[in-house]
């Protein structure tokens, strides 16, 4: 398993545009990748501008199809406008109990 955690700021202007086009890319991967164990998308209680996804995948292989997907690469010129910085994206390890 690989954990993802993509955080995002977006201008304040962008709100509706982003969260639509985000809205999208989770029902399209949650339909379409059964490898994508978790995809959350949530905003910051303290920013409302700040928000992140949450992800799992089952394997680096799973990963790299979810960035190659059609909805995924489509979600790019929509998402990416509205942005007021660069995203961050930060892998993890899951630790086992």
């Amino acid at each position: 398993m690989i954990g993802v955690v993509a955080t995002m700021k977006v201008k304040p202007e962008q709100v509706a545009a982003f969260e639509e086009a985000m809205r999208e890319l989770v029902r399209a991967t949650r339909a379409n990748e059964p490898g994508v164990t978790t995809y959350h998308f949530c905003r910051s209680q303290k920013e409302p501008t700040t928000y992140i996804v949450m992800e799992m995948y089952a394997d680096q292989a799973t990963l790299d199809s979810h960035m190659a997907s059609e909805w995924f690469r489509s979600a790019g010129p929509k998402l990416m406008p509205c942005l007021a910085e660069r995203p961050l994206l930060e892998k993890f390890d899951p630790i086992q109990p």
